[in-house]
């Protein structure tokens, strides 16, 4: 290091906090203007440690946190209301499955199976008036071409020809 430059800021703050090189030291010992710097700094430093102790001892005292019981009493309505809206919530769903008027539910089955059974004897019943409609209107592929249908049997397999 030249004798003859200072310190840098950077160098300063090193030296303030501990990190400062061997160099910077033998400098700080033997240069009085940076010593007057550090010891400048120091002391704005010291200025301000005291300025904001004295902040902190101005300042009024916080209040005291509210007792347990107190900070409990206040949300007490909503956690009883929580609690009646849960209540509610489940206890009337459940009361009205246990009180609601009994059905007959076989009656019920035997009324809905010949509902049923009508309804689909009724759906046959049109469903063969429109395919009767459609039918005699429609020509028929095999009479077009003069063929008559036959039942169909079973599909007769040849045996496959062995080739090596």
């Amino acid at each position: 290091m030249n004798p003859s430059a200072h310190l840098s800021e950077e160098a300063l703050s090193d030296l303030l906090i501990g990190l400062g090189t061997r160099q910077a030291e033998a400098h700080l010992a033997a240069c009085a203007s940076c010593r007057g710097q550090l010891e400048e700094f120091r002391a704005g430093m010291q200025v301000f440690n005291q300025a904001s102790l004295a902040w902190s001892a101005a300042r009024p005292a916080a209040r005291p946190a509210a007792p347990a019981k107190v900070r409990e009493l206040r949300f007490a309505p909503a956690v009883w209301a929580l609690a009646v809206l849960l209540l509610l919530m489940v206890g009337v769903p459940l009361w009205y499955r246990a009180h609601r008027p009994a059905q007959n539910s076989d009656t019920a089955r035997v009324v809905a199976s010949e509902e049923t059974q009508a309804q689909i004897a009724q759906d046959n019943e049109l469903l063969r008036s429109v395919n009767e409609a459609l039918s005699a209107s429609e020509a028929s592929p095999l009479s077009e071409y003069h063929l008559t249908e036959r039942p169909r049997a079973h599909r007769q397999t040849r045996p496959e020809s062995r080739t090596r």
